[in-house]
C-alpha cells in the first residue's frame, strides 16, 4: 500500500474507528517503549545496589590479597634449610601433638590427626608467612569439625 492508498483508506474510516485505531497504535507504541527502553533500565537500577556491594566486597578482598602479596615480596628470601626449620617449628607450636612433620629431598610432609579447622587455618597462614611454604598436594578428610590426612608443602627453591 502506498501513501495515497493509505490516506484514502484512512479517510473512509468512521471517526469512532479512527479513535480506536489511534488508541491501539498508541498502546502498541507504549508497550514497545516499555519493553525496549524502560523495563531494562529499571531492572538495572533495581539490581545495582546488590551488584555494587558484591563488587565492593570483591575489591576489598583483592586489595587485601595485594597487600599480602606485597608484604610477602618484601620479606627476605629464606634458604631451604631455614624454611624447613620454620615450618617444623610452626607445626610444633600451632598443631602440637596432633601433627607429624617429615622432610625428605626438599619435600615437606605434614600428617594431621584430628586438627580443628581454626588450628589448620592458623597453621597454614603461619607456614605461608614464616616459612614461605604453601600446600602443593593435600589428602584431607573431615570428621565432624576436625581434619585428618596429609599435606605436602612446597618450600622455597634453594
Amino acid at each position: 500500500m502506498n501513501s495515497t492508498q493509505l490516506q484514502a483508506w484512512w479517510a473512509q474510516r468512521a471517526a469512532r474507528e479512527k479513535t480506536i485505531l489511534k488508541f491501539a497504535a498508541l498502546l502498541v507504541a507504549a508497550a514497545l517503549l516499555w519493553s525496549i527502553a524502560l523495563a531494562p533500565a529499571l531492572r538495572t537500577l533495581r539490581t545495582f545496589d546488590d551488584k555494587h556491594r558484591t563488587q565492593e566486597t570483591q575489591l576489598q578482598a583483592m586489595l587485601h590479597l595485594q597487600a599480602q602479596a606485597q608484604s610477602m615480596q618484601s620479606q627476605p628470601h629464606l634458604s631451604q634449610a631455614a624454611a624447613v626449620q620454620a615450618l617444623q617449628t610452626s607445626v610444633q607450636q600451632v598443631l602440637g601433638p596432633k601433627a607429624d612433620f617429615s622432610n625428605s629431598a626438599g619435600n615437606a610432609t605434614v600428617t594431621l590427626r584430628g586438627v580443628s579447622a581454626e588450628a589448620l587455618a592458623q597453621w597454614l597462614a603461619s607456614a605461608r608467612t614464616e616459612a614461605h611454604a604453601s600446600p602443593v598436594q593435600a589428602h584431607l578428610s573431615r570428621n565432624g569439625t576436625t581434619w585428618s590426612g596429609t599435606l605436602q608443602m612446597g618450600l622455597p627453591a634453594p
